[in-house]
């Protein structure tokens, strides 16, 4: 579905959509800062917009949604509002919708990559602006625990502020994976989806992300410190996708088995994480010499 039309600008149905795209996203974002009822909720709702616009007319439609929507947050909102929304929801939404819809059917090798790339070059951009960013984070996590009313050992508080830029990574990319899937579903039940989604179990990562986990690794054996571990953390995220995924494929049409796993993971986030993040590994390099399909 190209979503081109005549009519000039107001005439083209990908053009409205990016409109009503970007102005509803910025509605979401301005609603959760101004702590209005439901807020928390359309703050996580915040890219769905940004990707219907997208999957339903392509990259273009998605690039004019996040920037309407960073247009919108610039005028109305908080410079610190603006920043969230396009480093958080507008960019990645964009960039996800460019890499995954450069084709027929839904691509999810680069898509997959940049789950990883994303939230690490905003740790990077953070880590720049925040010479002390790992003493920001413990003060961060004292605070939470001080409002929370719980008395923390001082070993955990650190360990706590070690992870915690990974853990926001971990949590933005799950949210825009959810919106990701909410959004084709809701696209392919309106008969407005403009790419086929792909089958599971074609998920792969391309081969040249492999090595940087390792390098961040490395870094992180040589320097030590949060933002080294958040880095390896975060590019460890697509593997854990990978292995969730293939878990899914697997187990299609077992609900029971399915809903048993999810359990677990709540329940056992700990241990079914590196599980996860081993199964996702097995998976790439067990297909590593068939061609990837996109």
């Amino acid at each position: 579905m190209s979503g081109q039309a005549q009519g000039g600008l107001f005439g083209s149905p990908a053009s409205l959509a990016a409109g009503a795209a970007g102005a509803c996203s910025a509605l979401c974002m301005l609603w959760a800062l101004r702590g209005l009822p439901l807020g928390g909720l359309l703050l996580w709702a915040t890219p769905l917009p940004l990707l219907l616009a997208g999957l339903s007319f392509g990259a273009r439609a998605a690039a004019y949604a996040a920037a309407a929507a960073g247009l919108a947050m610039l005028l109305l909102g908080p410079l610190l509002g603006f920043a969230i929304h396009a480093v958080a929801f507008g960019l990645p939404a964009a960039l996800l919708v460019a890499l995954a819809t450069a084709g027929s059917r839904l691509r999810l090798s680069l898509p997959l990559a940049a789950l990883g790339l994303w939230p690490l070059a905003a740790l990077l951009l953070l880590a720049a602006f925040v010479p002390d960013l790992e003493g920001a984070m413990r003060e961060a996590v004292e605070m939470g625990v001080q409002r929370m009313g719980l008395d923390l050992p001082e070993g955990m508080i650190v360990q706590v502020a070690q992870v915690k830029a990974a853990a926001a990574g971990f949590w933005l990319v799950v949210v825009m994976v959810l919106n990701a899937l909410l959004a084709q579903l809701l696209l392919r039940r309106w008969g407005l989806a403009g790419w086929e989604t792909p089958s599971l179990s074609e998920a792969r990562l391309p081969g040249w992300y492999l090595p940087l986990p390792a390098l961040a690794f490395g870094a992180w054996l040589a320097l030590g410190g949060a933002v080294a571990l958040s880095a390896l953390l975060i590019l460890l995220v697509p593997l854990f996708l990978l292995g969730v995924l293939s878990v899914h494929a697997r187990a299609r049409g077992k609900r029971a088995l399915l809903a048993g796993f999810w359990v677990l993971m709540l329940v056992f986030l700990q241990v079914m994480a590196p599980l996860m993040v081993g199964l996702g590994l097995y998976e790439q390099i067990r297909r590593r010499a068939a061609p990837p399909q996109t």
